[in-house]
């Protein structure tokens, strides 16, 4: 027999993990159960980019820990959701085990773009997101001397920096003029480059990698633009994310960008509600940052349990 959930949330960070705190407040007895697609409790993503030099345990950076599960009465399972049927109400997990749910939460993120590059090496790339993939850029960088990062976003220059300070020579490649152009004005710009550089980290601006070949003794040689080639030991791309967009495509929820939502956090189908960095306002617009995560969540998960509240919008 298939169990029954009154809330199934897809999804544990911040949105998710908000949403189902919210609903255990107004509904004292719902059963909520929580889907993490990943091998540890949820965490702060936003710290393992910051503790690639020094490290960090499996259980470091706990939003919740498991004894939070219990006192909130919320069931958490490790695994992926591999389909939703909007008719029958239910999910279908890697394993093939359904479930029923009367409301659903799609908190499922953003994942890592990587541009159309060529060559041989493109699958050595490395990109982070996740607490096991900052894990496997430790593990690997171990073995490197030499590092090229490609993006200047924030967290391509917190990786470049922390490469650098593990006594790695790194190189950072910007396809714009400055390091954090939607974030800094030119001269808080200018000092950050400079800081970098202090710290030997060599910037290359307005450049884009092309390719990535490996060679015959296991380096990689990148190709950046027409005129530079840079033999590497390890690449890895921070050039943006996008809405996790594929579970609500494929159940047939509308989507564009991100899964569609109106200022109560509610998609194209009465019972199914997005929040976090998968959710598409009406203004076309979608956050992507924690804060508003989090209050997305309490939206959805005040809305679902039968409370009325609204999103709308904050700069943070």
């Amino acid at each position: 027999m298939t169990p029954t959930y009154s809330y199934i949330i897809i999804g544990s960070g911040i949105a998710g993990l908000k949403a189902a705190e919210s609903i255990r407040r107004i509904d004292g007895d719902g059963k909520i159960l929580l889907f993490n697609g990943e091998d540890r409790l949820p965490y702060k993503r936003t710290k393992i980019s910051k503790n690639i030099r020094a490290g960090f345990e499996k259980n470091d950076f706990l939003i919740a820990d498991a004894s939070w599960f219990d006192a909130m009465q919320i069931e958490i399972i490790n695994s992926n959701i591999s389909a939703i049927a909007l008719k029958l109400q239910t999910v279908t997990d890697r394993d093939k085990n359904k479930y029923r749910w009367k409301k659903l939460i799609l908190a499922t993120g953003a994942i890592p773009v990587l541009p159309a590059i060529k060559g041989t090496g493109k699958e050595a790339v490395l990109m982070l997101r996740t607490a096991t993939d900052a894990e496997v850029i430790i593990r690997k960088a171990a073995g490197c001397e030499r590092i090229l990062v490609a993006g200047g976003g924030v967290l391509g220059v917190e990786i470049a920096e922390q490469l650098a300070l593990a006594g790695k020579s790194v190189t950072l490649i910007h396809r714009d003029q400055m390091l954090l152009s939607k974030q800094f004005d030119p001269a808080m710009s200018k000092n950050l480059l400079e800081l970098l550089q202090s710290k030997g980290v060599q910037v290359i601006f307005q450049e884009e990698v092309v390719s990535v070949t490996k060679t015959g003794n296991g380096k990689l040689l990148v190709q950046v633009g027409e005129l530079i080639q840079q033999l590497t030991d390890m690449v890895i791309f921070s050039t943006g994310v996008e809405p996790d967009i594929s579970l609500a495509e494929k159940a047939g929820l509308a989507t564009q960008k991100g899964i569609k939502v109106d200022a109560f956090m509610q998609t194209s189908h009465p019972n199914i509600f997005a929040a976090g960095d998968v959710a598409e306002h009406p203004d076309g617009s979608i956050t992507g940052l924690w804060h508003a995560a989090e209050m997305q969540g309490i939206v959805a998960g005040t809305n679902a349990a039968g409370g009325k509240a609204s999103y709308a919008g904050h700069s943070f």
